[in-house]
């Protein structure tokens, strides 16, 4: 059970942020070196050790976890355990949005992100964050691996100073509710309180189908679903189950809303400091790791919409004409960012699916 890992969260992040904090008032990165003893010859500079610390918002046992564990490994093992990585689960280093500034100044060294990062650095790329934007998963990996996704990705380095080493499938984002509320057709979502991300074109969304979202951290909702603050959230089932939200919502609506990757980043000033030699140990490792996340992600999503069903869930699967529906309630959001987004992109990979 994932959820009892968040009884340690906060102590661990409180001596994780001193940690951090040490490492920004002594305005270097956490990068750890071997000195050598009294007598003893120091290392070749290209023998440097290092100790990653990667940070990301899912729950242990999860695809996404499971992925930067293998990265872990894999790094350790091609290094001959001279660069030892850290992975932080449930965001014990700090929220998306806080991992990019301590990402920026070179306190955290890697992370792994969803479209809050869009939002945060390149909003005007904000289109690949709409719903029902993309006909297929291997619609939205032609877009994200091609000029789209280079040009995201060269702005988000010169802006943030974050260089992404590549990206993962993550399964769709499905709406979970509490007690009766089943959602077949907007209708059923008018004044439902749901916990959403920060993302405007999202928030929007919600909004024309007739909720009310609520912005949040993601470490706040099992405490404000379970207190009734929301009512409602939507994530990946494997996030559903992994962060025990089944404890806490009663239905499990197959809405497949939102596709979307996740990005492995990796702190340019980290970057920067590290020889070649461990450049190519960590984007070897990272591609490897990221193609066996696709493998996990793509394996396990009807595992995870099972394991929900038996804790109790009542899973209700759409029909063609239900999620019609939800596309034409949204179709005129994309006009209300004609000014904020890039000119054309909307359309562009609209046309790319179709």
């Amino acid at each position: 059970m994932f959820r009892g890992e968040k009884t340690l969260r906060s102590g661990r992040f409180a001596v994780v942020l001193l940690l951090v904090l040490g490492v920004l008032l002594s305005g270097c990165a956490i990068t750890q070196e071997t000195a050598p003893e009294e007598g003893e010859e120091a290392l070749p500079a290209e023998k440097k050790e290092h100790v990653i610390h990667v940070n990301h918002e899912m729950g242990a046992g999860t695809p996404v976890a499971a992925t930067l564990e293998r990265f872990a490994e894999m790094v350790e093992a091609k290094s001959n355990g001279r660069i030892q990585v850290e992975v932080y689960h449930t965001g014990e280093l700090g929220s998306e949005r806080q991992m990019y500034e301590l990402m920026e100044s070179g306190a955290v060294q890697m992370g792994l992100s969803g479209s809050a990062l869009i939002a945060a650095v390149a909003p005007e790329y904000g289109a690949l964050d709409m719903p029902y934007l993309f006909a297929s998963q291997e619609h939205l990996r032609s877009v994200v691996s091609g000029p789209v996704g280079q040009e995201l990705t060269e702005k988000i380095l010169d802006r943030k100073g974050i260089r992404v080493l590549g990206f993962m499938d993550r399964a769709p984002r499905h709406l979970t509710t509490k007690g009766a509320r089943v959602v077949r057709q907007p209708a059923d979502l008018k004044g439902l309180k749901i916990r959403i991300r920060e993302i405007p074109v999202q928030v929007e969304a919600w909004r024309a189908l007739g909720a009310s979202p609520v912005p949040m951290a993601f470490g706040e909702l099992y405490t404000a679903l379970q207190m009734g603050t929301v009512d409602a959230q939507e994530n990946p089932v494997e996030v559903t189950y992994g962060n025990s939200f089944q404890e806490v919502q009663d239905n499990l609506m197959l809405t497949g809303h939102v596709r979307e990757v996740q990005w492995l980043l990796i702190s340019e000033l980290f970057w920067k400091e590290i020889d070649e030699e461990d450049r190519n140990i960590i984007t070897s490792a990272a591609r490897d790791a990221l193609t066996y996340g696709d493998q996990l992600t793509e394996e396990q999503e009807r595992d995870y919409i099972n394991k929900l069903a038996e804790a109790g869930m009542n899973v209700v699967e759409l029909g063609h004409d239900e999620i019609s529906a939800f596309q034409e309630a949204v179709k005129d959001v994309p006009s209300k960012f004609a000014d904020k987004w890039l000119p054309g992109l909307y359309e562009r990979i609209v046309e790319s699916g179709s």
